[in-house]
């Protein structure tokens, strides 16, 4: 194209004469027409023109076809405007003019259709590649994982999937130019530390095996799991291809099990030292009893006043260790609860305003509606929530406050739940002794002290999880303690509709044992010294005491009595006997012998499950080792006989 047309006629010549299908304009309107319809791969022009010059009509022409490639012919005055287009890469070459050998420009002409040959054909290719990677975008779009891939030389993102764009954008389109570390990480001012891109690539600059690891991300706070992979582009970059999946609910999975099974280690070694628990508070209940009783007996056989006074507070003694063996047969396993209904607010309400009458210390309750009836063991509850509240506020050093939160769940796998949260500003606990809090004795307070007897927690556990429940400790030194626990809410039926202790244990008004003859009683334990001194204490009394030590000479001298004509009235058993039939099935057998003799339980660890059930058996009533002369005789004389013979 050249505004001369004898410049224009010599080139159209000596190109056809080379074989060139050449086309000719003297202005750039005419020369875009004619290159609309019968397009070009070389454009020689001049660049000083009327109505549009060269410069102008290059980028005309790159708008129609980007591959196009221009040779200008140039007089001097336009060298500096043709050295600039060929430096911005948008001219082939310049000549300038008159052109003095035609072979130079041949030459440029063809290079120059070579060159637009190889873009044409990575323009195509890149069509293509683009075509083909919108299908992969089409797929990337519609995982739920995050992927996106970013320029490993300057860190621009080069694409982001919707996932990635909800995520970290808001769902709106990253803008240009904006770096991955900007949009991913939280305050950074470069390239994150934990980059991968050096581990993504070979020494000689080729892509390597893909990368896995996992994060936690501060921006959406979320844990992934990712796979990173460098890749070539379609415009042959290579890339970094991230897809990162959302593995947060795996990560808390992980930490829920990893507690479930610390739980169960602390099931098991608590059951354990529940057990031994039991047994020694039986034993030491075994112990207690004959102290007791021999006290008792030296009180009757005592006038002195001074000795009196001094067997008195021995038997008081008794009582307070009593006390003690009996915090661990609650934490011992096999004390089953005995249901009623329960109101949890008004249980919790009554413990705190008791403890905290003369605190310094402030308490909220708030307490969703509970909408089903709640049964369990009031007392036991009592005493768990009892000991959980008091380690509460003995961990506050001035003023503080506890907060609980009583809540109700519904579950379509599961009974329901209520939901019971005890949350103190104390102290806290520090994790090596988190482990270690519903251990038996174990306390971080000095041994000795009031406020420290170490088996609080212990008994909480035992009770909760005898419910069926869970409890679950969170607490950081100086930043106070939440006890979390969890009561599954029962139909009332099978094993939870139980009536309450104040109906299992009747005090019957009746006619008490009594008559011209003494009554005749029958005492069984497998402890010889028990059995001497609970048969001196009824000999004492005025009843006429036969001993035992096994079920079965039980039932022969029931027999015995029974063909004599002077039957047994009442018989004492000892629930474990350990060398022959125990309480239950040694009551059965006495009323099948004698149906109308009345039977009182004697036992060293009365919650029991079985021992609840003493009625069952054919038992009036029960009684709990260690127990005093008195507490004896009343006992028996809420139990109504027939003592016709």
């Amino acid at each position: 194209m050249d505004d001369e047309p004898r410049l224009t006629r010599s080139f159209k010549t000596l190109f056809e004469s080379k074989g060139y299908c050449v086309q000719t304009a003297s202005n750039g309107f005419d020369a875009i027409e004619l290159f609309k319809e019968q397009p070009s791969k070389v454009v020689i022009s001049d660049i000083q023109m009327e109505k549009m010059n060269g410069i102008q009509l290059m980028h005309e022409l790159n708008q129609i076809d980007p591959c196009i490639q221009i040779i200008f012919l140039t007089g001097y005055s336009s060298i500096q405007n043709a050295a600039e287009a060929l430096k911005q890469k948008n001219a082939f070459e310049y000549l300038s003019k008159p052109v003095k050998n035609m072979d130079t420009l041949y030459s440029i002409t063809k290079q120059a259709q070579q060159k637009y040959d190889i873009e044409k054909d990575l323009l195509r290719q890149k069509k293509e590649n683009i075509k083909g990677f919108t299908i992969f975008k089409n797929i990337f779009d519609s995982m739920e994982a995050i992927v996106y891939v970013a320029d490993m030389q300057t860190y621009d993102l080069v694409y982001a999937n919707k996932k990635f764009l909800k995520t970290f954008n808001d769902s709106h389109p990253v803008p240009e130019g904006q770096k991955c570390w900007q949009v991913i990480a939280k305050n950074q001012t470069g390239p994150c530390l934990h980059c991968t891109n050096s581990r993504l690539v070979q020494k000689n600059g080729e892509p390597g095996e893909p990368y896995e690891w996992e994060f936690f991300n501060t921006t959406s706070n979320h844990w992934y799991s990712i796979v990173d992979k460098a890749i070539e582009w379609y415009d042959k970059r290579i890339v970094r291809l991230e897809t990162a999946l959302d593995i947060t609910e795996k990560k808390e999975n992980e930490t829920l099990f990893r507690n479930f099974e610390k739980a169960i280690d602390t099931s098991k070694k608590l059951e354990s030292i529940s057990t031994l628990a039991g047994g020694v508070a039986h034993d030491f209940n075994n112990s207690l009893s004959m102290v007791i009783g021999n006290i008792n007996l030296a009180q009757l056989s005592c006038n002195d006043s001074e000795t009196q006074k001094y067997l008195l507070h021995a038997e008081k003694g008794i009582m307070q260790a009593k006390g003690i063996s009996s915090k661990l047969i609650s934490f011992a396993k096999g004390g089953a609860p005995v249901k009623v209904k329960v109101n949890i607010e008004s249980l919790i309400q009554k413990i705190i305003k008791e403890h905290l009458k003369d605190e310094k210390i402030n308490h909220r309750i708030a307490c969703e509606p509970i909408p089903a009836d709640f049964y369990a063991d009031a007392n036991q509850l009592k005493n768990a929530f009892e000991n959980i509240i008091v380690n509460a506020i003995e961990s506050i050093e001035d003023n503080g406050h506890i907060d609980v939160a009583v809540s109700y769940r519904e579950s379509s796998l599961k009974n329901p739940q209520i939901l019971i949260s005890i949350t103190d500003t104390g102290c806290g606990i520090s994790k090596e002794h988190l482990d270690m809090i519903f251990n038996p004795y174990f306390t971080t307070k000095p041994m000795g002290n009031k406020k420290s007897t170490g088996l609080g927690l212990s008994i909480a556990w035992s009770i909760i999880v005898r419910h069926g429940g869970l409890i679950h400790v969170e607490s950081s030194p100086g930043q106070g303690t939440t006890v979390h626990i969890s009561l599954p809410v029962f139909k009332q039926n099978g094993s939870d509709n139980m009536t309450g202790t104040e109906d299992l244990i009747e005090e019957k008004k009746t006619q008490p044992l009594s008559g011209k003859t003494p009554v005749k009683v029958l005492v069984m334990d497998d402890d010889e010294l028990i059995l001497d001194v609970i048969s001196q204490l009824l000999t004492r009394l005025g009843y006429e005491t036969f001993a035992t030590s096994n079920g079965n000479q039980a039932a022969d001298i029931c027999r015995a009595a029974k063909e004599k004509g002077e039957n047994i009235q009442l018989a004492l058993l000892d629930f474990e006997i350990h060398n022959g039939p125990g309480g239950f099935p040694t009551m059965e057998q006495l009323k099948k012998i004698d149906p109308d003799i009345q039977g009182l339980l004697i036992t060293g660890h009365s919650v029991n499950m079985n021992i609840q059930e003493y009625k069952k058996y054919g038992f009036s009533n029960m009684i709990e080792k260690p127990f005093s002369i008195k507490q004896l005789n009343q006992k028996i004389k809420a139990i109504s006989v027939n003592t016709q013979n």
